[in-house]
């Protein structure tokens, strides 16, 4: 059994089991229970992990892809029900799991990652959002893992330090019209992945950078949350024709 609590103050806790121990006390989790009281009396919501609590409860490997990207990048491709993507890399397999979510049982998600310790984090984080016959966590070169594959894929996400190297290969591996999204912390390398699509015949070349600002609502008036997250990085987007 695998439930999220919510405390009284919005913090989360995934729990696996049906009991819990923190510094709110032990909470005895009853199946069916829509709330739960520690023996300290602090109160829980109790519901099911969706892909949102698995995402922001997940273990982490170094950086990560944030909500926002992500979104960027799922309504930029248009990725849907049995579609088969590659990804590269695979970091926590945040980006893989949201893909793996909407491609469902009918496509699959092959994701790779030279790192054996970010693999390592990655399956548990694909096995804890249930995602396991559809995410595939692959330790190598992703351009070795479909060396012998041409025209099998519909999609391909890269978020690699020297993405312009594997974009030859990625145009290999894309059947006609399948896209391709590129994610850059630096505009330097979002150019010359720019430039490199535009030498190999891309088409639908676009480089975007998105932005949140949260609103917060308070007594003394309404304003834009004061810490909140900016840049993270610059993503590009083709289409093989």
């Amino acid at each position: 059994m695998k439930k999220i609590l919510i405390g009284e103050k919005g913090r989360k806790f995934l729990v696996k089991g049906s009991e819990f121990h923190s510094n709110h006390g032990r909470v005895e989790i009853v199946e069916g229970a829509e709330t739960a009281t520690s023996h300290l009396g602090h109160r829980f919501s109790v519901l099911s992990p969706d892909i949102i609590d698995i995402y922001e409860k997940m273990p982490r490997s170094g950086s990560y892809m944030l909500k926002k990207d992500i979104a960027m990048i799922l309504g930029m491709l248009g990725v849907g029900c049995g579609a088969v993507v590659v990804d590269a890399g695979t970091g926590s397999a945040a980006l893989a799991i949201f893909l793996g979510n909407i491609v469902g049982p009918a496509g699959h998600v092959y994701s790779y990652d030279l790192r054996p310790e970010s693999i390592a984090i990655a399956r548990g984080n694909i096995e804890s959002a249930g995602l396991t016959d559809v995410v595939s966590a692959c330790e190598g070169n992703v351009l070795d893992g479909f060396s012998k594959e041409t025209g099998s894929v519909d999609f391909l996400t890269l978020d690699l330090s020297e993405a312009w190297e594997a974009l030859e290969d990625g145009k290999r591996i894309l059947k006609r019209g399948g896209r391709i999204a590129v994610y850059n912390p630096y505009i330097e390398h979002a150019r010359l992945v720019n430039n490199c699509l535009v030498e190999l015949g891309f088409m639908e070349i676009k480089t975007l950078e998105s932005s949140n600002r949260e609103i917060e609502f308070r007594a003394q008036g309404t304003r834009p949350k004061t810490s909140r997250v900016g840049h993270s990085g610059y993503l590009t987007f083709a289409r093989k024709v």
